[in-house]
C-alpha cells in the first residue's frame, strides 16, 4: 500500500500568491500572481510533491537570485492546499483506516 499526496488547486493558488509578491519577475513585470500561467504553477507545485515523498513537509524554495530580498525564500503548502489518496497494491483506492490497518500489520 502506498500514501498519494498531491498539491490541489488550493495549494496551487497559494503558491501563485506567494511567488506573485515574493518572486523578483512578477514583482517587477507589475502582473503579480498572473505571472506565472497553469504550467509554471504545476511544476512549483511538483517541487513541493517531491518534497511531500521525501517526507518533508510541501515546501518549495525560491533562489536568492530571484527572490525580491534576494535571499532564498520558502513557502510551506498549507493542509488544506494537499490532498492524500492511499491506494492498495494494485493501485484501488482505500480507505484511510485500511491503509493505516495494513501498515501496522508490515510492522
Amino acid at each position: 500500500m502506498i500514501k498519494v499526496r498531491t498539491v490541489n488547486t488550493v495549494g496551487i493558488r497559494e503558491i501563485g500568491e506567494f511567488l506573485g509578491v515574493r518572486f523578483k519577475k512578477a514583482v517587477n513585470s507589475g502582473t503579480g500572481a498572473d505571472y506565472f500561467d497553469s504550467s509554471m504553477l504545476a511544476a512549483w507545485a511538483a517541487d513541493a510533491e517531491f518534497q511531500l515523498g521525501e517526507g518533508n513537509p510541501p515546501l518549495i524554495e525560491i533562489k536568492g537570485v530571484d527572490s525580491v530580498s534576494g535571499t532564498p525564500e520558502t513557502f510551506e503548502v498549507s493542509p488544506e492546499g494537499v490532498d492524500t489518496r492511499y491506494l492498495d497494491d494494485d493501485g484501488n483506492e482505500v480507505s484511510q483506516a485500511d491503509y493505516e490497518k495494513a501498515m501496522e500489520l508490515e510492522k
